[in-house]
Parts: structure tokens; sequence; C-alpha cells
């Protein structure tokens, strides 16, 4: 994800954030090209529609800072506690919006927002449904709940064999963004005993032998499940 400014065109991004610009820094835009989501204060709403748009999949309308709540967004790739979500320190009036890939990687108490938007992915603890489902007032994008310790995510591509497996000392639970490969040389016994969760947003390949196994531990499917060549697996066996 890019941005190039060509003259006055921005063009080229995942998420374009204008919650800290001014209508005297919007002024001189003359093109949004290519942008997955605009994101903008009530207060620039109109001056945003004036400018020329091409290829933009959505725009997201916030309300303005006020004296004690303030705007957080979290954009791209994230991490970060359940603890964070209750705020501390901050304003019940604040507004968290999350665009993009944002992992939970402990318990939600409570969330300390008086707006929760998410606009991509969130996956959060299992435990953590309850909190979160009351707190969210905007969602576009999905909400996944892993039941494991805080899983794997992969966002490019990664191949897992079986060396790799035996090395873990506990099942892991795995959350594909991107795509994500078990080797010819991975059987069912070991699979079973590594894996032991799957959300598949993404892309897996596996040999045959082991896509039954794949489907039973993707509880979370929305992306592929993919059968590869198992002769290897086979001359192996």
């Amino acid at each position: 994800m890019s941005e190039a400014v060509q003259g006055l065109t921005i063009e080229n991004l995942g998420v374009l954030d204008l919650t800290g610009k001014t209508a005297e820094g919007l002024a001189g835009i003359s093109l949004i090209h290519n942008v997955g989501l605009i994101i903008v204060p009530s207060s620039l709403a109109d001056a945003v529609m004036r400018i020329p748009q091409k290829n933009v999949g959505s725009t997201l309308q916030l309300p303005d800072e006020t004296g004690s709540g303030k705007l957080k967004v979290f954009t791209g790739q994230i991490s970060l506690s359940g603890e964070s979500l209750a705020n501390a320190g901050g304003s019940p009036d604040d507004i968290l919006v999350v665009a993009g890939q944002a992992l939970i990687t402990s318990h939600v108490d409570a969330v300390g927002y008086r707006e929760l938007i998410v606009m991509g992915q969130l996956m959060a603890p299992k435990s953590s449904e309850s909190a979160l489902s009351g707190a969210l007032t905007r969602m576009m994008g999905q909400v996944f709940y892993y039941k494991g310790d805080v899983p794997r995510v992969i966002l490019g591509s990664e191949s897992y064999s079986r060396a790799f497996l035996e090395l873990l000392d506990k099942p892991i639970s795995l959350v594909v963004l991107g795509d994500c490969e078990f080797e010819a040389d991975v059987d069912v016994a070991l699979m079973k005993a590594k894996v032991g969760e799957l959300v598949v947003l993404g892309t897996i390949r596996a040999p045959k032998r082991l896509i039954p196994l794949v489907q039973l531990l993707a509880e979370t499917k929305l992306g592929d499940i993919v059968a590869t060549d198992d002769h290897a697996g086979a001359q192996g066996a």
C-alpha cells in the first residue's frame, strides 16, 4: 500500500485518513483515485465530496472531535491488548476506528469508547465476544473470535513443513489472511496434534488427504481451502 501524490492527485491507498486535515488543506486536491476507504470528519464531508473521485470504495463520516472526545484511528495491521480497549486515561466520549486488520491479544473486560467502528477485520479471544458485541456501533467488515492462545496471523505467503510442526510445543491457532500451504510431508496425525484452530480469510492449500481435517479445524471460513497434488505424500507414506 503506497501513496503517490502527482500534482494534486492522491492515489493508491487502502485507507485515506483525513481526520487531522482542514478545509484549506483539502482545497488543492484535484483527484482522489484508487482508494479503498476515506475517513473524514463531518465538518469536512462536503469539501471531500466536491473533490473528483475515481475507484473509491467507501467513505466513513465521523463526528468532529469535541472538547472531551477524541478520534483514534488505527490503520493497517496492528496488535492491541484487551486492556487497551478500556481506554484508561481517555474519555468515555472518545471514538475508536479500526481500519485494516487488528488482533486483540488478550481478554477484553470492557470497552471504554463511545463508539467502536470496524472497517476491516477484528480478531479477538472468544471470551471477549460479549464485551465487543455490545460496544460495536458500526461495522463494514468482519469480527472473528479465536478460542486458543494468541494466534499466528499470516498476511503474506507461508508454508508449513513436518519439520516446523514438530518443533511446536503445543497446538497453534492460525488466522490466514494471505496464503498458507501445508507441505506434502505433513500427515493427518501430526496436523491434528499441532494445529488447534483455523480462521480462513485467505487461502489454505494442503494435500488432498488433509482437506477433511482442514475443513474441520476451520470453524470460520470466508476464504478458500484448496487441495494440492498429494503424490509426494503418498510416496512418503
